[in-house]
């Protein structure tokens, strides 16, 4: 498929993140009325911007492996490249990978790709930290990312999620301690975005411990 691509500048302080967007990503629905056809990857989400800028502010990774589960366009996963993290993205679609990594390219950033669904989630090994912006959206999925989180975070290793208040993500933090995950800390990061009748968003981050 191809994707036609415009160039966008994310600010963080003392720091502009050059991306790669999509210009129209009405141009990529096929389907309308399939859910799994709709490009939710292409567009740069509130909860993206949200996680990238605490990143910025609050963590360093000093070679610590990352894994972002449903990338999309990559942006906290290059920050946290930008941060010292060796970084691996992940999305079910290929177009999305292909954004993601280059858009590390454009930042001074190398990384690694996998291409795979939550349904059916196949990598080696363990990372020190898992992130997503917006990925705990759907009960039906949430078991799906239950069992990543469980299989492929190192113990002590951290769990980075950030999202709008929605209930299918307030329920999958509510039942993480059961599984031995505890709470680090839990912000609320203001969120402008350009353009929008509702500009203002609260974005909701949630870092989490790995107990064993």
């Amino acid at each position: 498929m191809h994707v036609r691509t415009r160039e966008y500048e994310f600010p963080l302080p003392a720091r502009t993140v050059r991306l790669l967007v999509v210009s129209n990503t009405e141009e990529l629905i096929t389907d309308p009325e399939d859910e799994e056809a709709v490009p939710c990857w292409a567009e740069l989400w509130p909860a993206a911007r949200g996680l990238a800028g605490y990143i910025w502010e609050h963590l360093t990774f000093a070679g610590d492996t990352v894994l972002e589960l449903g990338c999309g366009l990559g942006l906290p996963g290059v920050v946290c490249g930008l941060k010292g993290a060796r970084v691996t993205f992940s999305d079910c679609r290929a177009e999305a990978l292909a954004l993601a990594l280059e858009n590390a390219r454009r930042n001074g950033v190398r990384a690694g790709a996998l291409l795979a669904d939550w349904r059916a989630f196949r990598v080696d090994g363990q990372f020190d930290w898992i992130v997503g912006s917006d990925i705990c959206y759907d009960p039906k999925l949430n078991r799906h990312l239950r069992e990543i989180f469980r299989c492929h975070l190192k113990p002590r290793g951290r769990l980075l999620l950030a999202q709008p208040e929605r209930p299918a993500a307030r329920a999958l933090l509510e039942e993480l301690p059961a599984a031995g995950f505890e709470t680090v800390r839990r912000v609320t990061v203001p969120v402008f975005t350009e353009g929008e009748l509702l500009p203002y968003h609260e974005i909701h981050v949630d870092e989490l411990l790995r107990r064993s």
